[in-house]
């Protein structure tokens, strides 16, 4: 992992300020014991925010605070399935620094969804190259050459982090095609089914085959307008509404 890059990406800020994901979170708190460059970067920052925001004007204002985090909050992207955590109060933020804070946050949403956007971008890059290609079948092959074909990376959700798979979507025919690279083989009495987010509701897709490992998963009647896939893991007959509790996968676009 390249600790500086993810030190620069702007998660710093967000999780000092209270208002990354449960997710990030997570990862910062698992990644901080092992990187004392990470670790040192907390603590700088956390130092350099509170002197700075405790030498402005002294006095408070709770609603002021309320709104500078709820505006933040809203330009942060909706994360699938994952448990919503109290955000940290800032009670000390002073009127004079709000428009800095607010500005400060933006910019650090703004930084990190770019460095997550070039991770993603990278790791599609890694899997079509190191995919087993010498076995893809010639309608395979069509998929990936194809510029028109927007490539989604889908991650594991939280406790199934090591989950992954890539799907390509084309847009003009609705067909999606979905390679497995790393997923838990489904029960006999259940089925992973896929979802579009239109408009932050999810669509029913269809059931995902995962005993087919070798090749694509051809996928129709992927709706127009979605920004966001997830895999859940539901009945064989399949379900009307996702389980969230049972989500395996999600890809932003």
């Amino acid at each position: 992992m390249d600790i500086n890059s993810y030190i620069s990406s702007g998660i710093i800020e967000m999780y000092v300020m209270g208002i990354c994901s449960p997710e990030e979170k997570a990862e910062l708190e698992l990644l901080r014991p092992q990187f004392a460059a990470l670790n040192t970067a907390i603590i700088q920052f956390e130092t350099a925010f509170e002197k700075n925001a405790m030498a402005a004007s002294s006095d408070t204002s709770v609603e002021l605070d309320n709104k500078i985090v709820f505006a933040l909050k809203k330009l942060h992207p909706p994360v699938v399935a994952l448990p919503q955590t109290p955000v940290r109060k800032i009670n000390w933020l002073r009127p004079v620094a709000a428009a800095a804070i607010l500005l400060l946050g933006i910019s650090s949403m703004m930084n990190y969804n770019l460095y997550k956007k070039n991770q993603q971008l990278a790791s599609v890059q890694k899997d079509t190259s190191t995919a087993p290609v010498a076995t893809l079948p010639a309608g395979d092959y069509a998929v990936l050459r194809n510029p028109a074909i927007t490539p989604v990376a889908m991650y594991g959700v939280a406790p199934y982090t090591l989950c992954r798979c890539t799907m390509y979507w084309d847009k003009k025919t609705g067909k999606a095609y979905i390679m497995i690279h790393h997923l838990v083989p489904s029960p006999q009495d259940k089925k992973y089914q896929l979802w579009a987010m239109v408009n932050d509701k999810p669509v029913n897709v269809g059931m995902v085959h995962d005993e087919i490992r070798d090749h694509f998963i051809a996928m129709d009647n992927v709706p127009e307008g979605a920004t966001a896939f997830a895999v859940t893991l539901e009945d064989i007959k399949g379900s009307a509404s996702p389980s969230m509790d049972h989500a395996f996968l999600y890809g932003k676009i």
